[in-house]
């Protein structure tokens, strides 16, 4: 048996629904009472997947890329801008399961936070979303990272923090659906090293060079590594040893794959590769690790 991973699942049942912690073993999650953010990690939400279910909440999925399995793109992208669907409270919808997952950002509001925010725009009720699309610009990101972080270290005053964010976050989305947008100057090279990090989440387990990721921002590998630490404070390849080292200890908490298959998963050469890089940056094998989370 796994070790309870001993979350509080009131709020996150009171966004998403009937979910069992089971269904959350390959999502990140960060969830207060009215808004929740949940990231497929290292595979398919299960919740997700289940035929016809609903929610409670408005429920947003934020795209990184255009190029995903979940539903066709029906809207003319512009640049620097992610893909949102969106779907009211109450109706059912699916995630078809394919050989590969989809890594997006699902942002669940609550019903009476939404639509108390929405008044502010119009006095009508919100339309009964169903898969429709908009467009946000790629600052959002700024807040829900803001939001994960405050989540996570749960400073003193962090529940107000958190509230605050869930609410900057819930207008932005509201004035990208009713097309309120203000002129805000782009800094592009920022929104490329983000699109580079993500790509990163999404292609972890794939062989990543230098060369590559500076190709696909158009930038030389000297101007891209110095942009890529600037922005994030650590060099592309030491990002990327850390996005896979956290993929792996998800992957060894669920017990659900092998220390060999996840060694593989997450792009090791090796499993003694894999094995020494997990015990440089954590303290202790990827083993005693696992074990850890069996009783």
């Amino acid at each position: 048996m796994k070790k309870s991973m001993g979350i509080d699942m009131t709020n996150i049942r009171g966004l998403v629904g009937d979910i069992t912690e089971s269904n959350l073993k390959y999502v990140d999650y960060y969830c207060s009472e009215n808004f929740g953010i949940f990231i497929p990690s290292v595979g398919f939400c299960e919740y997700a997947i289940m035929p016809q279910h609903t929610h409670p909440a408005y429920s947003f999925i934020l795209f990184f890329s255009e190029e995903q399995s979940i539903t066709p793109v029906k809207v003319k992208m512009l640049p620097e801008h992610y893909l949102v669907s969106a779907m009211a409270p109450g109706v059912p919808h699916e995630e078809k399961e394919a050989d590969n997952f989809t890594r997006y950002i699902a942002i669940l509001i609550s019903k009476e936070l939404f639509e108390t925010t929405y008044s502010n725009y119009s006095s009508k009720q919100p339309e009964q979303y169903c898969w429709n699309q908009f467009q946000v610009g790629h600052d959002i990101m700024i807040y829900l990272k803001e939001y994960m972080s405050e989540y996570d270290s749960k400073l003193p005053g962090y529940q107000d923090v958190l509230e605050a964010l869930a609410r900057t976050i819930t207008h932005q989305l509201i004035r990208s659906i009713l097309r309120i947008t203000n002129k805000a100057d782009y800094i592009i090279e920022k929104f490329e090293i983000e699109r580079i990090v993500e790509y990163m989440y999404q292609h972890f387990g794939e062989k990543l060079t230098i060369t590559a990721l500076a190709k696909m921002v158009k930038m030389s590998e000297s101007h891209f590594i110095r942009i890529f630490k600037k922005e994030t404070g650590q060099s592309p390849m030491d990002f990327l040893m850390r996005v896979r080292i956290n993929k792996a200890k998800k992957l060894l908490r669920s017990r659900s794959k092998n220390i060999t298959e996840v060694s593989l998963q997450c792009g090791f050469s090796s499993t003694s590769h894999f094995s020494s890089s997990f015990t440089k940056h954590t303290g202790i094998t990827p083993s005693n690790y696992q074990k850890s989370y069996a009783l």
